[in-house]
Order: C-alpha cells, then sequence, then structure tokens
C-alpha cells in the first residue's frame, strides 16, 4: 500500500479563513439530494464502506475524459467503495440529461448553491476526495484521474 504522502504530501489541504481540511480529520458532514429527490447524508456510509467524492460538473472537458474510467472503476469496485459525485450548480434537469446521455451507473448529488463545494474548498473539477469508513479523509486528488489513479486511491483504504 503506497503511503499518504504519495499523492498529496501535505496534511493541510486548504485552507480559508472559515475553513482548513486536513488528512485524517472528519470530512465536512453534508447532505443532498438527487435527481429525483432523494436526500444522501455523508454519514449515512460511516461505518460500512468508504467513499469516493468526486466534484465535477457537466460542463467540465477534464470530467468527461475520466468518465470512463470512473464508470469501469464504480463496477469493478461496487462493494468495497461508494463512488459519490457532486454537481456543480447545474440544474436538476441538466444532470438529470446528462446521467442518461452518458449512462453514469454512481450516486450523483445536486449542489446547486455550492455550499458543500465551499466546505470542501474546491477550486477546479474534478477534485476527488477519498474518505474511509470512519469518516476520515485519507486524500485529496484534483485533476483527471485515471483508473491506475483511482486504484491507487482504493489502495490507501485498509479493509480489516
Amino acid at each position: 500500500r503506497p503511503p499518504r504522502s504519495t499523492l498529496f504530501p501535505y496534511t493541510t489541504l486548504f485552507r480559508s479563513e472559515k475553513n482548513s481540511l486536513q488528512i485524517n480529520a472528519l470530512a465536512p458532514p453534508f447532505v443532498l439530494k438527487d435527481i429525483h429527490g432523494n436526500k444522501f447524508a455523508l454519514n449515512n456510509f460511516q461505518g460500512k464502506k468508504p467513499v469516493l467524492l468526486v466534484f465535477w460538473a457537466t460542463w467540465c472537458g477534464y470530467c468527461a475524459k475520466e468518465m470512463p474510467d470512473l464508470k469501469v472503476f464504480t463496477k469493478r469496485y461496487q462493494g468495497l467503495i461508494q463512488v459519490i459525485a457532486i454537481s456543480s450548480g447545474e440544474t436538476t434537469q441538466t444532470v438529470k440529461e446528462y446521467i442518461q446521455e452518458k449512462d453514469i451507473n454512481f450516486l450523483i448529488l445536486l449542489d446547486k448553491p455550492r455550499k458543500i463545494w465551499n466546505k470542501y474548498l474546491v477550486r477546479g473539477t474534478p477534485t476527488h476526495f477519498l474518505i474511509n469508513k470512519e469518516g476520515e479523509i485519507i486524500t485529496m486528488r484534483p485533476g483527471v484521474a485515471s483508473m491506475a489513479d483511482l486504484e491507487t486511491m482504493l489502495s490507501m483504504i485498509s479493509f480489516e
């Protein structure tokens, strides 16, 4: 298993006047709705499965580039990890059409006012946060994640 510092060598990921995110600290909690209006809370997965949070947008070319690998990763490791994508300030209809067009197989939640984006201090798309089943941030990866990158992040999780 690669050391955490391999992907992101700092303990403090980002800092703003109000927030800071740190490796091994609890991930900021949230409750968001999917395109059908169902509510999902991050803590629903705590104690059950690790979570890969992906902040993305339908208009993001880099997000589209990683989508095929993210879909394969989701299918291959669905029993081990929950993939959750959080949309960037877009309408439900726009996201719904994108999901249907791209045949997305992972959970997409809507953050139209970007409150969760701000909690996680997201600076660009895509941005990935790996959260263990205890709810702690294990690593963060900005930019496009290939299948190898996704699997490297997964290898950082202890499944014991």
